[in-house]
C-alpha cells in the first residue's frame, strides 16, 4: 500500500483570485467567513502576511474539534498558499501533511467580476500503512473554500 500520496481537487468561486489569495494570505478573517468550519486561527511566529510564519487553528472535521499548527509560504505572483504542518491533529495519522491553495483568475484581468479557480492540493505521508489518505482532509478544505468564495462574491 502506498504511504504518499496526492489528492487535488480544483473549485469555480464567484470571487475574484485576488481577493480570495488576499484572505487566504491574512487568514485572520477567514474564522468569520467560514464559522462552522474554522474557528479561530492565530500567529504564534512571524506576523499574518509573511512567508515563513507559523499559525495555529482550531477547526471542526467530521464533528471532532481538531487543530494543526503550520507554517505557511506565499508565492504572490502564481497566487500561492503553501501550508506545511507541523504539529496536530494532522500530524498524527501524517508525517508529512502539505495543503497548497492557488487561485487563478477565469478572465485575464482578475476584475473579479466572473470569479475564479482554486487549485487545491493535499500532499502527504502517512506515518504507518493503517494511516487511511487525506481525502476528509480535502472534503474539508473545499468546504472551507466554497464558504470564502460565497463570502468574498
Amino acid at each position: 500500500m502506498a504511504m504518499k500520496g496526492k489528492l487535488q481537487s480544483v473549485m469555480e468561486v464567484k470571487a475574484s483570485a485576488n481577493k480570495v489569495y488576499q484572505v487566504w494570505k491574512a487568514s485572520y478573517d477567514i474564522p468569520k467567513l467560514t464559522a462552522e468550519n474554522i474557528h479561530k486561527v492565530e500567529v504564534q511566529q512571524g506576523d499574518w502576511e509573511t512567508t515563513g510564519s507559523i499559525k495555529y487553528w482550531c477547526y471542526t472535521l467530521d464533528g471532532k474539534l481538531e487543530v494543526l499548527k503550520e507554517k505557511t509560504f506565499f508565492e504572490d505572483e502564481k497566487k500561492l498558499v503553501t501550508v506545511i504542518g507541523v504539529d496536530g491533529d494532522p500530524m498524527k495519522l501524517y508525517k508529512v501533511y502539505i495543503g497548497k491553495f492557488e487561485m487563478k483568475p477565469k478572465d485575464d484581468d482578475d476584475a473579479g467580476g466572473n470569479g475564479c479557480f482554486v487549485t487545491i492540493t493535499v500532499e502527504y505521508e502517512k506515518l504507518n500503512p493503517a494511516s487511511p489518505p487525506a481525502y476528509k482532509y480535502l472534503d474539508f478544505l473545499e468546504s472551507v473554500v466554497h464558504d470564502l468564495g460565497e463570502a468574498l462574491a
